[in-house]
């Protein structure tokens, strides 16, 4: 028996998620919401010190930005700093990554069990030439819901593990994205900037239109990722509302909405080219999932897509065991407990995130930019930690 805590960062909500791995019995669970870190980053370690005087924490699976490998070549402090990574405009900026870097800091510098994990491009299980020129193939809580995903078809359906071939899309508050997986291992991921259109985020940028921003506005900021996507089109920023404006027959949210079912769809189909078995299923889970409506429609968008290609993928909920928190706080918790060699140590072992390596940066080919990338994003705001 193990008590262990995932955190899961969102876009809406930083999500906690206490689990008792004998019984999968959740223990607490709170969503707290993102402006709030933002504002306030000591309230995530303040949680986590109450509970773990409560229930004597065995291990936390922590937030982890862009992802940060197992195994370390340098300092901390630099692979967190990469994970976090912002220009010096943003810096001056409180902009929600900049939250995100002091949790992760309080996270590592107090004396718990804690455990950062790595993001798709660290995975020795992607083929290097698929890596090419990426950063985002998937943050570490994307590998978060992959783990819940992969629990249910090994534990809960009974699939052998060599046999656990399938797709997960996480369709969030912000960006869409999806991780390939085959025989139990992650082998291709398209991150929410690497995707097609989310809901604020507009996805994976035409290079004209970067150039364009790039050209008028100097410096590219981060806030312009949380920008573009289908809530823009639609004027509706809230998907609650977004979806009552569908409802009531809004166009301009009705064609945002065909654009995120397309956009999902896409995602999906991108992804095939690098399985070399058929995929069984495919997993959805995320914030617009979770609203009956949207979900409704993308699921059905998504099978009449696959009926006429004549694909044979079951359409499964990646679970979750709090009623509060997201899929991924679901995920962490478990990879927590494979962490420290607990009941789910073959999620780890499956997903190889021990053999984790490397930088985010190590396949930018572009400019030869990899390490000036490297050497000047670690520095960005290292004199105000």
């Amino acid at each position: 028996m193990a008590r262990v805590l995932g955190i899961d960062p969102g876009t809406g909500s930083m999500d906690l998620l206490l689990l008792d791995d004998k019984d999968n019995k959740v223990l607490y669970e709170e969503a707290i919401p993102r402006p709030w870190v933002t504002e306030n980053p000591r309230i995530i370690l303040d949680r986590v010190e109450t509970l773990n005087k409560k229930y004597s924490l065995d291990a936390i699976a922590a937030p982890s930005g862009y992802g940060i490998p197992h195994n370390l070549e340098r300092d901390i402090l630099d692979y967190i700093m990469e994970a976090t990574f912002i220009h010096e405009d943003d810096l001056r900026v409180n902009i929600q990554i900049q939250g995100l870097r002091r949790v992760m800091l309080e996270l590592y510098n107090s004396g718990l069990n804690v455990y950062f994990t790595p993001g798709v491009i660290h995975l020795p299980t992607v083929p290097k030439h698929r890596k090419t020129n990426r950063i985002d193939m998937g943050t570490a809580d994307k590998i978060f819901t992959v783990a819940a995903a992969l629990y249910d078809s090994v534990e809960v359906r009974g699939e052998e593990l060599g046999n656990a071939n399938f797709i997960v899309v996480e369709a969030g508050k912000a960006y869409t994205a999806s991780i390939a997986v085959e025989s139990g291992t992650i082998i291709d991921g398209i991150g929410g900037t690497l995707g097609d259109h989310g809901f604020l985020g507009a996805g994976a940028f035409d290079a004209e239109v970067a150039y364009t921003l790039a050209s008028l506005e100097g410096r590219f900021s981060r806030k312009r990722l949380f920008e573009g996507g289908a809530g823009f089109l639609a004027g509706e920023l809230d998907v609650g509302s977004f979806a009552a404006k569908i409802a009531m027959g809004d166009e301009k949210s009705k064609s945002a909405l065909e654009l995120l079912a397309e956009s999902v769809a896409k995602n999906v189909f991108r992804l095939l080219p690098s399985f070399n078995t058929k995929p069984r299923a495919l997993y959805v889970s995320g914030r617009l999932f979770r609203q009956k409506l949207l979900s409704g429609y993308i699921i059905e968008k998504i099978a009449g897509k696959f009926e006429l290609y004549g694909l044979d993928m079951e359409i499964r909920r990646v679970p979750r065991f709090g009623k509060l928190t997201k899929e991924g706080a679901t995920g962490a918790a478990l990879l927590a407990s494979g962490y420290m060699g607990g009941r789910y140590d073959w999620i780890v072992k499956s997903l190889r995130l021990r053999e984790s390596k490397g930088s985010i940066f190590d396949y930018v080919i572009i400019g030869g930019l990899a390490n000036r990338a490297r050497n000047y994003f670690i520095n960005v705001g290292r004199d105000t930690l």
